[in-house]
């Protein structure tokens, strides 16, 4: 992040918690790829009581959030506070010419990365992982790949629902790299970053130098979202053949996924071989005590005052996921803050409801209610083996909206539909497929999805009558 110009430290401190409050908002009401590609890299220049100003890449990158993103941005910023500050956006500065270097050259995740530096969240440590019974192990194999102790396994797959900290392990080896092997070449990127960047070069035939970034000058290949690879042959052979010459040169490899391999839909034998050969790491939702050990951390982090009383009610709500008890104390942080608010029960108590209370409101069966009248569609139908067009897309996108508005795991939400979780993930990429390439179905999940959103809000407003 560069160096704040003016204004307080304090100030800039607050309003930068406030702006990843306002990306934790962003990042639910926004399709995924969307949020990744338009509003993660979005950062904090100058902050001040009065005005939060982000840096974008490009005038391109810029004048494309202000078209599509802006009022989005604006409105969760009125959500979270009375008085919200405005926001304002500049290009990115040239970065000053360096002199010429004998360290060998870092690889950036394509579009996103400043000289310098890998396109990793620096918070993501291991000093700043919480651990406990449920994510132990996976903390300790990572930390163990990273510094070449008591590893007999080059590689290490790492897999679990959203939200409980694999990306942050996967992140935290890429920060170990930078600061205590500056010499190792690390490249950290998704599966649709492999897969776009190896159709680019395609296209512009260079495919050559494409194999040898990855073949040649690779130590640690970082490669999250595994699970995406469902599908994608060309990817899948282009990939194997990657990681054999990895393997070959004694190379390091870290693989994320929200499914084990055995249950990654349509991955060949090869891939589902390779990874079953890694070593094995689940990432399990965390216990009380962890959860307890993240307010803890966090709220330090913060300069978040908590009583006790506070902490314990906050790490035993049922949270789906680290993220939303994350996002929990950086609205109660910016809150207090920006409205002189006590951080008191009745502010976590607040924050708590809007985060989980009115999300369970919504049922799968509520939405597949909703679904299948817009479609004319039975209950009968919705659940059958039935292939039509008629029955798959209105099932395939109940599926979708269950999965994005409950709690519920793949295998519930599968079970509801008559299938198994593999299924719900074939049905999740399809609809997420077809929302880039058919302006129909987008308006259809535009339409659903408001439907849904009001449905909740209206669950709320029932819940504090």
């Amino acid at each position: 992040m560069l160096k704040q110009t003016e204004g307080s430290v304090r100030d800039f401190f607050f309003m930068e918690s406030f702006w990843q409050g306002i990306k934790k908002r962003l990042q639910v009401e926004i399709p995924e790829k969307a949020y990744r590609l338009w509003i993660e890299p979005l950062e904090v220049v100058r902050a001040g009581e009065e005005e939060i100003l982000l840096s974008c890449p490009s005038q391109f990158f810029l004048n494309w959030v202000k078209e599509r993103y802006v009022t989005a941005i604006r409105s969760v910023a009125n959500e979270m506070t009375s008085n919200p500050p405005r926001i304002g956006f500049q290009v990115s500065p040239p970065q000053t010419a360096l002199p010429p270097s004998s360290k060998p050259e870092q690889f950036f995740l394509p579009g996103f990365a400043r000289p310098g530096c890998l396109r990793l969240n620096g918070s993501f440590t291991f000093d700043q992982f919480v651990t406990g019974p449920t994510n132990n192990f996976a903390f300790q194999a990572s930390l163990a790949l990273a510094s070449d102790k008591n590893m007999h396994n080059n590689a290490l797959f790492l897999f679990s629902h959203s939200g409980l900290g694999k990306t942050h392990l996967s992140q935290a080896v890429g920060n170990y790299l930078i600061k205590h092997k500056p010499a190792a070449k690390v490249l950290y990127l998704s599966v649709e970053d492999f897969t776009n960047e190896m159709i680019a070069s395609l296209k512009t035939s260079k495919m050559e130098s494409f194999k040898d970034k990855y073949r040649k000058h690779c130590d640690f290949l970082l490669l999250e979202e595994v699970n995406f690879l469902s599908g994608k042959e060309t990817t899948q052979t282009e990939l194997g053949y990657t990681l054999d010459a990895l393997f070959n040169y004694n190379k390091k490899v870290i693989f994320t996924s929200s499914l084990p391999p055995k249950d990654i839909p349509h991955l060949g034998n090869k891939l589902k071989s390779r990874f079953s050969s890694a070593l094995l790491s689940a990432i399990e939702p965390p216990d009380f005590e962890t959860r307890l050990g993240i307010v803890e951390k966090k709220t330090t982090f913060l300069g978040l005052g908590l009583n006790p009383e506070v902490k314990a009610y906050l790490a035993s709500q049922p949270f789906r996921d680290v993220r939303q008890l994350e996002s929990c104390l950086i609205r109660m942080s910016a809150q207090s803050s920006l409205l002189n608010q006590t951080p008191d029960l009745s502010l976590a108590e607040m924050v708590v409801r809007e985060q989980i209370q009115e999300r369970q409101e919504l049922s799968i069966k509520a939405i597949k209610d909703l679904v299948g009248k817009y479609f004319r569609v039975s209950a009968e139908e919705m659940i059958s083996k039935s292939r039509k067009k008629v029955h798959l897309n209105p099932r395939n996108l109940s599926i979708y909206l269950s999965k994005k508005f409950t709690n519920q795991t793949l295998e519930n939400i599968g079970q509801a539909f008559n299938r198994d979780s593999t299924s719900v993930i074939y049905a999740v990429n399809a609809v997420e497929k077809g929302l880039k390439k058919n302006p129909e179905l987008s308006r259809q999940v535009h339409f659903l999805t408001a439907q849904l959103e009001d449905y909740q809000k209206v669950a709320s407003f029932r819940k504090i009558q």
